[in-house]
């Protein structure tokens, strides 16, 4: 995609980071904390237009870039589903957006975020 392309990551990066900051704090709020609510609308005002920004202009672009590789986009869809086993399930907007530090801490960080998604699931004593 060029020049546009790295345009529109770059830009993509720093929207990331700024929602990724916002969700590390909302990660850390109870549902009872009275900042709860207000947090959430603060957190979803820019998550919304976000996506929406990505599913109109992005995703549109990206599929037509890779419509252009013939047979290398079923490659690339199989390595981006791969690479998806590898990444955080959880906010860590302090590791980074830059390469090759993102992808470091996102690979130590990864582990531990599924592990934690597992204790969380798993039953609470009190409710046995």
């Amino acid at each position: 995609m060029g020049p546009k392309g790295q345009e529109m990551v770059d830009s993509d990066r720093q929207k990331h980071y700024e929602i990724k900051e916002l969700l590390k704090e909302f990660q850390n709020m109870k549902s009872t904390d009275p900042d709860y609510v207000p947090k959430l609308k603060e957190l979803w005002a820019p998550l919304w237009q976000h996506i929406q920004e990505e599913e109109k202009l992005d995703l549109p672009a990206l599929e037509q870039s890779l419509k252009a590789q013939g047979e290398e986009m079923e490659f690339l869809a199989r390595r981006f589903d791969h690479t998806k086993k590898f990444v955080p399930t959880r906010s860590h907007p302090r590791a980074g957006e830059k390469p090759p530090f993102e992808t470091v801490m996102g690979l130590m960080a990864a582990p531990m975020d599924k592990l934690a998604d597992m204790l969380r699931k798993f039953p609470d004593q009190s409710k046995l």
